[in-house]
């Protein structure tokens, strides 16, 4: 156990252990029902899940040794429930020496499960062996059954039938090519994605018609095209299970078998586990191999049963190995058509983008350079003029013909250079439309390119809804409309997770279970529908259910028994308001946590998800009649809207879907409390903040009596940006930032403005952050103060916790014409002096929170700072105060008595001279 991945998590010990012994309890219960049942399957179906819960636990607390064995006795029970073992003794002794084990397990402390005694390993492979016997015993004792329905394909079969072949044969070993080549292996994953859509959405409709020939060939096909892509490069365990599935199918064309629930199930669950090589590298094949070369022989078995025509239990799913870690219902299937269509990266895509930004900066040239000709005709045009004035007053004047002749030159040819500059003008004008009509198509063409349909998303949500409904014992259909609405693919993948967990809160808290709903005179199959549509330049989801709907007095009082806000409050909020509680974090109206719900985490992802694509949430619910989701999001997260703004003198962008307000201030409508500067606006308090701090640059405002404020943040924390100027909205095509550089702090991406100009695009979140970073250190620039910053005088910063003294110097300072700012004390004058920029510190000695000796000490240390003159002032005059504070790196020491003459202005000058 050396070589554990983690450490086991010592804080969540307890869980696991509520877990086993709860789980170890339904142990015993569904032994007891397997004993006397008649049916085993359900029995083992309890046996399963209890184990499957232990194992959960185990993972999430990193307890590996609970979670090898557990994961030997859930492979047991499973194989036991295929074949229908019913309990004997041996049974009995295996379950019962497992569960007492895993107790033990669940009783040690952390230190005893990281580094567990050989003692325990020793009883652990003890267990495991008794688990295998079990298993071969089981084995032998299986009915045999005949393969005398072969496949009558033109292929070999996949696996050679033996004498008296069964299900029960010995695991199969699959062989693989050292070397496979990459380009092939690329072809036969599109040629695997296609065939397996095409098997999975014809198995789902087939379960409403198991004998539709159109459908059984379409599926064989699927499989015999995976079966010889697979040949082609010797991926030999995917041409024995597409082989298998190819004979079941080739079976029901012949009515042989007919493809009922359980039957559809098992080929499902094949079809997930030949899924999981899409996230497999080719170099990672014989890993894929070996790790799913078990789940992959036991299907072998079931699809073989199948084709000779037995009964199957209803499969239970097993993990499939890969590297995305992706399995069954909860990965939703990514349609990749391939009609008349090529595979292109996304980052080739963003790259054209980024290309057709500057295209179009290119042709706005042209547009630039025909004005600028234009302007040089209307100045050749005056030339022309001058030379027709001329000309009138010469003619007067007696000439010689030579000067008639040189004027009339002159003019013809001014006169066909104005010609031919007003040909090429032209012409030119001509192209500047050309140009600039191409590279809008090819801008559009480009973006467009970005856009899938929305079906390419909800392939996979179908085998949820009919998984998860059929896990819940209920009947759900799913209905959907606008599937070929299209949609940008980063806003696609964003609504993924959304969307999942949407279907499944409606199929676990909505639809009422068969018998409800018949109870309540509805039709017994209750409904989903997700619609997509466009709608005034936005993409409109609706997600609808037509189940119970969501009681907003059990809302209400959940809000106030979690305290979220006061009973006069709570009873205040409008319906609307109370449905908002639910995309909460942890919120849920379930009082208890089951696999599925309970922990208020689903609809806070739909939240999350529909922030970061700057869209819009809204839901209404009719008790009994349903709950009704509406998502509103932008076209496309390529082209964004923004505005447009100068700070020092540099281009940046807001996102407006993430700006509240944007408005003009006077500086006489500022007011500060506690140090912190701040408007009022709907009778609401806002902070305000320099955009030139977050940014961490040196600014100097304008002389302006209106100051540009732009607010961003919610409700409750919103703060109010100060910006140079406001240059208006633009239409930004974003351009990602180059990998290299990484995360840039408060920047989410770049753009190009039509004159070629860059501009940075604020990420609204960081900006959030950084604002809290700098109020919690009372680090703010003072607005007064960048304007004044403006004035070339000299600088002082005057600490002293004394109004008097304080007051005093900075008379003293400014009747000299020094700039002043004041610090109520160290800590106070140790912000101020990191914020702004000062030519000099003068600092009293005695102070509160911080005294001048720890003041000096922090400016000397500061690789910033160091080089700034300090001056110590102070009522002490004795030698070894001067000497304390001489070392503690001031460069000027005064006592206080000097303040009646000019001693403290001629220390001033000395240090930084005249201001």
């Amino acid at each position: 156990m050396t070589d554990r991945m983690q450490p086991v998590n010592e804080s969540m010990l307890d869980l696991f252990s509520i877990e086993v012994d709860t789980q170890t309890k339904k142990f015993a219960s569904a032994y007891e029902t397997l004993q006397t049942a008649d049916d085993p399957v359900q029995a083992y179906e309890q046996l399963i899940n209890a184990t499957r819960a232990i194992k959960g636990a185990a993972k999430l607390v990193h307890i590996d040794i609970a979670l090898r064995l557990i994961s030997k006795l859930e492979n047991t029970l499973s194989q036991l429930q295929s074949l229908s073992r019913a309990a004997d003794d041996q049974l009995t002794q295996a379950i019962s020496k497992s569960t007492e084990l895993i107790k033990k397990i669940a009783s040690l402390d952390a230190p005893a499960l990281n580094e567990p005694e050989q003692a325990l390993l020793a009883q652990l492979d003890e267990y495991e062996l008794s688990l295998d016997a079990l298993l071969d015993s089981a084995n032998t004792a299986a009915p045999v059954t005949s393969s005398e329905e072969a496949s009558e394909t033109t292929d070999t079969p996949a696996y050679a039938p033996h004498n008296n072949d069964s299900h029960n044969s010995p695991p199969i070993e699959f062989s693989l090519p050292e070397n496979i080549d990459t380009d092939m292996y690329a072809l036969f994953l599109v040629e695997l994605h296609n065939s397996l859509n095409t098997i999975a959405n014809n198995l789902l409709e087939s379960e409403d018609s198991p004998q539709n020939d159109r459908l059984l060939e379409a599926m064989m096909r699927a499989a015999h095209s995976i079966k010889g892509a697979a040949r082609m490069i010797g991926i030999d365990a995917v041409v024995k299970l597409a082989h298998a599935m190819e004979d079941v199918f080739v079976a029901a064309q012949k009515r042989s078998i007919s493809l009922q629930k359980n039957t559809v199930d098992q080929l499902l669950f094949c079809v997930d586990v030949l899924k999981s090589i899409e996230d497999t590298p080719a170099e990672q094949l014989h890993e894929w191999t070996q790790d799913n070369a078990q789940t992959i022989n036991q299907y072998l078995q079931a699809l073989r049963l199948i084709q000779s025509g037995k009964q199957v239990a209803t499969p239970q799913q097993s993990e499939v190995t890969s590297s995305g870690n992706k399995t069954g219902t909860a990965r939703a299937s990514k349609a990749r058509p391939m009609d008349n269509s090529i595979r292109i990266s996304a980052e080739r895509i963003n790259r054209l983008v980024s290309l057709a930004g500057e295209l179009s900066v290119t042709s706005h040239w042209v547009r630039e350079h025909a004005d600028s000709m234009l302007n040089l005709k209307r100045k050749h045009n005056d030339i022309l003029s001058q030379i027709d004035r001329l000309r009138t007053l010469i003619d007067d004047a007696p000439q010689s013909e030579v000067q008639q002749r040189m004027i009339s030159d002159i003019q013809h040819h001014a006169e066909r250079y104005r010609d031919s500059l007003t040909s090429q003008i032209i012409s030119l004008d001509n192209f500047d439309r050309r140009s600039n009509g191409l590279s809008s198509q090819i801008n559009h063409e480009i973006i467009t390119s970005r856009m899938r349909p929305f079906s390419d998303s909800i392939q996979g949500y179908k085998r949820v809804v009919r998984d998860l409904s059929s896990t819940l014992h209920k009947k759900v259909n799913l209905h959907i409309h606008g599937e070929q609405t299209t949609v940008d693919r980063d806003i696609l993948e964003k609504l993924e997770a959304p969307l999942n967990h949407m279907i499944r809160n409606a199929i676990d808290h909505g639809i009422e279970s068969p018998e409800e709903r018949l109870a309540l005179g509805k039709d017994e199959s209750g409904t989903i529908t997700i619609s997509a549509s466009h709608q005034a330049g936005r993409l409109l989801i609706q997600v609808k259910d037509d189940g119970r709907g969501v009681d907003t007095e059990i809302i209400r009082e959940k809000i106030l028994s979690r305290n979220l806000v006061n009973e006069q409050m709570a009873e205040n909020l409008s319906k609307s308001e109370l449905l908002d509680f639910l995309f909460l974090p942890a919120f849920s109206t379930r009082a208890e946590v089951t696999e599925l719900s309970g922990r208020g985490v689903g609809l806070d992802i739909v939240h999350s998800a529909l922030q970061e694509t700057r869209g819009k949430l809204h839901c209404d619910s009719q008790l009994g009649h349903g709950m009704e989701i509406n998502m509103e999001l932008p076209l496309t997260l390529s082209v964004i809207r923004s505005l447009l703004v100068s700070i020092k003198g540099e281009l940046y962008a807001f996102p407006l879907a993430k700006i509240h307000s944007i408005f003009k201030v006077h500086k006489n409508d500022i007011s500060t409390l506690e140090d912190k500067q701040y408007v009022t606006l709907n009778d609401k308090h806002i902070g305000l903040i320099h955009c030139s701090q977050i940014l961490g640059v040196q600014n100097k405002l304008a002389a302006q009596d209106e100051i540009p404020v732009i607010i961003i943040g919610d409700w409750n924390n919103s703060y109010g940006l100060v910006v140079d100027e406001l240059l208006g909205e633009r239409s930004l095509a974003l351009r990602t930032l180059n990998k290299k550089l990484g995360k840039i702090k408060d920047i989410s991406a770049a753009a190009l403005t039509d004159d070629g100009e860059p501009v940075l695009l604020f990420d609204i979140d960081d900006l959030l952050q950084s604002i809290q970073d700098i109020i919690s250190g009372k680090d703010l620039y003072k607005i007064d103060a960048l304007q004044q910053s403006a004035d070339d005088r000299k600088r002082v910063l005057v600490v002293d916790d004394s109004l008097t003294v304080r007051e005093i110097e900075k008379k003293l300072l400014e009747s000299r014409g020094y700039l002043v700012d004041i610090a109520i004390d160290g800590v106070d004058g140790w912000n101020t002096v990191r914020s702004g920029h000062y030519d000099l510190v003068i600092s009293d000695v005695d102070m509160p929170r911080m005294n001048g000796i720890e003041l000096i000490k922090l400016i000397k240390s500061d690789a910033a700072l160091h080089s700034l003159p300090v001056m110590m002032v102070s009522y002490k005059d004795r030698s070894e105060d001067r000497q304390k504070g001489l070392e503690a790196g001031a460069d000027y020491y005064l006592t206080k008595g000097s303040f009646h003459d000019d001693t403290l202005i001629e220390a001033v000058i000395d240090l930084i001279g005249e201001a």
